[in-house]
């Protein structure tokens, strides 16, 4: 049996530790995976678009409800929506009150037709005995250029309808010769047009 001494006890232990010491690359991979935190993948958002397309339909349901109801005869004025007054104008005449070179209107509304009449219809010239038949054809043609580019002409128009917002009142004519007019109400009994134009009606009116 050989003995050793201390020293050669020593060289002999880390001769046999050598085979099993991690080279500096395998320490450093360990002290990597015991000390630092590995950080979580990143989680991709999920859109939830469903219930913000339901959402966006009930608004518009609600919407499309509202603008329908508020519509109707008898319907609230919510100040919003022109509430449907058509039925409380049959029976209604409305004169024009003010001079117009051009128009004089006499409006009368049964249940179902808005009958139109112009009462002016060549005033300023007809009968005129102090010009000439030339005068009369000029003047003729420069009042049928001005009455053609008024809203209103003679007429009869069936399924009109009458629309109150506050207190301006549209006044709608369907089909091919139809037209809109806009009335506000200066005085229980008193109306302007949007051209100006100044009526009175009579009787009370939605």
């Amino acid at each position: 049996m050989t003995h050793f001494t201390d020293d050669e006890l020593t060289r002999q232990l880390e001769a046999l530790r050598k085979p099993f010491e991690p080279a500096p690359a395998e320490k450093r991979a360990m002290h990597h995976a015991i000390f630092v935190r590995k950080q979580p993948a990143a989680k991709r958002r999920s859109i939830h678009w469903k219930p913000a397309l339901i959402s966006f339909l009930l608004l518009i349901s609600i919407v499309t409800t509202l603008t329908v109801l508020a519509g109707k005869p008898g319907a609230p004025n919510a100040g919003w929506f022109a509430k449907d007054v058509t039925g409380s104008w049959a029976g209604i005449i409305m004169e024009q009150t003010s001079d117009h070179e051009v128009a004089g209107y006499y409006i009368y509304f049964d249940e179902s037709t808005m009958h139109v009449e112009n009462t002016n219809v060549g005033a300023s010239f007809m009968g005129n005995v102090n010009i000439t038949q030339a005068e009369v054809e000029k003047m003729a043609e420069d009042y049928q250029t001005k009455l053609a580019k008024m809203t209103m002409q003679a007429g009869d128009y069936p399924n009109y309808t009458v629309k109150k917002k506050k207190d301006q009142y549209t006044i709608t004519a369907p089909g091919e010769n139809g037209f809109s007019y806009t009335l506000t109400k200066t005085a229980p009994r008193q109306f302007v047009g949007e051209d100006g134009i100044r009526y009175s009606v009579n009787n009370y009116t939605d």
